[in-house]
């Protein structure tokens, strides 16, 4: 079974050749590693060209659309493979990642991705291990607890079902990739070994992180799903109905955290009628939900970012 390495890079001149070294290392064979370069400015695409000395079966070429989507998309369009491993040019594979995940799922036609565990290292020299949640994976992917892009790895076949990555989106691209994979199969293998590492970095990655827009963009995906398993999936919804009313009300907490104004703005449009938090909910404090009940989100968070900030200071 050929397993493609699809790998956009962006300005990378400083972690590519150690991307790509990981890509070839990989125990499993074979492997086809396809790096796809947008419209980068520093030495990437020479880099590129001297890294084919080295490993002349690598595959390289342009796209001109910025953002990894596209650049992703080309290299889907290129690749060879049944299964699929997207790596932003940033992280590292470990050596036996493949082969591991390609044990998963070994004689199993109907999954449509793994979903894996991954270690990052911070800027500060610090790293943490982030694994998925066993939980349905419609909640799990809600709360962001469904691996990510390079942790995961994906069947091709669902990837085309789909017509691959949308070129339009900035951030939330891989809920979105993810959401819809699952409106036609929930068949996912859950993986809790981190044999991905993400690398974190100041500026410059090809998908770019949260600002106010980004945390919109998130935010309204988590609404769309919500929306689409009210109308596709009932029963399921009705189940756990508050659970998913609990995890927006999280998210706006994690929004108001960096941007009040943002998730004032979002709780509105997310709860019309004032949100009551269910018995099961862990997020919020008693204190926090009593100031909550009488005086409203808004003031709520203000005294919950204060109280943040003097523990800060003491």
């Amino acid at each position: 079974m050929l397993i493609s390495i699809i790998i956009p890079a962006y300005n990378v001149e400083d972690y590519i050749e150690e991307c790509i070294h990981s890509a070839f290392a990989q125990t499993y064979k074979p492997v086809e590693v396809i790096c796809i370069d947008n419209n980068s400015t520093d030495n990437t695409w020479q880099k590129l060209k001297q890294l084919q000395e080295t490993y002349p079966s690598l595959l390289i070429e342009k796209e001109l659309k910025p953002g990894a989507p596209a650049a992703r998309n080309k290299g889907l369009a290129l690749s060879k493979g049944e299964w699929i491993q997207f790596l932003d040019a940033d992280d590292l594979l470990l050596p036996r990642k493949i082969e591991h995940q390609a044990g998963l799922i070994k004689n199993k036609p109907e999954v449509c991705f793994i979903a894996a565990a991954f270690r990052k290292k911070h800027i500060n020299g610090q790293s943490t291990i982030s694994i998925p949640k066993q939980d349905h994976p419609f909640k799990s992917l809600f709360t962001t607890n469904l691996g990510i892009t390079s942790s995961n790895l994906w069947n091709k076949t669902y990837i085309n079902q789909i017509n691959g990555w949308d070129e339009g989106l900035r951030t939330s691209q891989e809920a979105d990739l993810m959401f819809r994979i699952l409106k036609f199969n929930e068949h996912v293998v859950l993986d809790s070994i981190p044999l991905t590492i993400i690398r974190e970095r100041p500026t410059g990655q090809i998908s770019k992180q949260y600002g106010g827009d980004g945390w919109r963009i998130y935010f309204f995906k988590r609404l769309e799903i919500l929306n689409w398993l009210k109308e596709n999936k009932k029963p399921f919804y009705s189940t756990n109905h508050l659970f998913f009313k609990d995890a927006i009300f999280q998210i706006l907490k994690n929004i108001g955290t960096k941007h009040h104004k943002t998730a004032c703005q979002l709780y509105k449009a997310a709860f019309p009628f004032k949100y009551i938090p269910s018995r099961d909910q862990t997020h919020s404090t008693k204190t926090y939900l009593l100031i909550y009940k009488w005086m409203g989100f808004s003031f709520a968070e203000k005294i919950r970012l204060l109280t943040l900030y003097v523990k800060r200071k003491f």
